[in-house]
């Protein structure tokens, strides 16, 4: 009794959004599905991994996570809407759809080209030299996209080849890309010869984009990361202490961030009973009583918050 269509003819401007592995239409429309699902339907885990390599599910959520941003876009454009209008409306999130959106560059490629994307490692489809490459003590991440005037014959040169300038098989971007089988063991033989720091010395300051590979630890402790606040310190409702990624956003009057630890469930039922749907004392426990609302309390402790 709760669906779209019975709450917006009680307040025609609500906004309802409702997040699902397939969406509310279709074939696969009431199909289950879980982050790892999606991933392998919409065709990202076929495109990730090491050439010639099995299917690789990235190292993150990406069904979950694009899926919720999409969410958030979604329910931002329909109350943007509504001041116009002054209605509301239901937003239809699929987990698979938000897999096909994220893949735009595969999709068009396969469209253009009429073949199928496949996995490259760390390298990009189209750009050459654009990957991870190692170093002394580590690897260095570098990106010669389209656009940077001068950038190959800059980068061969601090790098010491300038021979690469007059070979024929690297002349442009598309061909360094088709002849990559032979330009990445010599660009990784000069690389190998200093660190990362090293080679990152040489390179920004020449406008050539590039930066370390990163460990988890090692970005937690990277100073432009600790000076834009993105890991916050937070405490459980069971005194519990965990250092989590802050808010992305930073607006520069209304602060999003990231005030506390997560809630346990249950935990602001009074609260929301009181101030959104207008429940006296009296209601408020006779709802508890009644089990119509829980605290929490009578759930496992993995539950509530640990």
């Amino acid at each position: 009794g709760l669906g779209y269509e019975a709450l917006s003819e009680r307040n025609p401007r609500i906004i309802y959004a409702a997040t699902s592995g397939f969406g509310q239409t279709g074939p696969d429309r009431n199909r289950p599905a879980l982050d790892i699902v999606v991933q392998g339907m919409g065709g990202v885990m076929s495109i990730t991994g090491e050439v010639d390599g099995g299917p690789v599910r990235p190292g993150l959520s990406l069904g979950d996570i694009s899926a919720g941003l999409f969410t958030a876009i979604g329910i931002l454009s329909a109350l943007h809407e509504r001041e116009s209008s002054g209605h509301g409306q239901m937003v239809d999130i699929s987990m698979l759809d938000c897999q096909i959106a994220v893949l735009e560059n595969a999709f068009a490629r396969y469209s253009a080209t009429g073949e199928a994307p496949k996995a490259l490692g760390t390298r990009h489809p189209i750009s050459t030299p654009f990957q991870a490459f190692p170093t002394k003590d580590g690897h260095i991440v570098i990106a010669l996209g389209f656009g940077l005037e001068n950038a190959w014959a800059v980068f061969c040169a601090i790098l010491g080849l300038p021979e690469l300038l007059d070979d024929p098989r690297f002349e442009t971007p598309g061909l360094r890309t088709e002849n990559h089988a032979d330009l990445e063991p010599i660009l990784i033989g000069a690389l190998r010869e200093r660190t990362t720091d090293e080679w990152i010395a040489e390179l920004e300051p020449l406008g050539i984009p590039c930066g370390p590979l990163h460990t988890i630890p090692e970005a937690a402790a990277y100073p432009q990361v600790e000076a834009r606040e993105m890991l916050v310190d937070v405490e459980s409702v069971r005194g519990n202490r965990l250092r989590i990624p802050n808010s992305p956003v930073k607006l520069s009057r209304t602060e999003a961030a990231i005030k506390g630890g997560p809630p346990s469930l249950g935990q602001h039922t009074a609260e929301i009973l009181s101030s959104i749907l207008g429940f006296d004392e009296d209601q408020i426990e006779r709802a508890f009583e009644s089990g119509g609302a829980s605290r929490g309390e009578d759930l496992p402790p993995e539950l509530t918050g640990s």
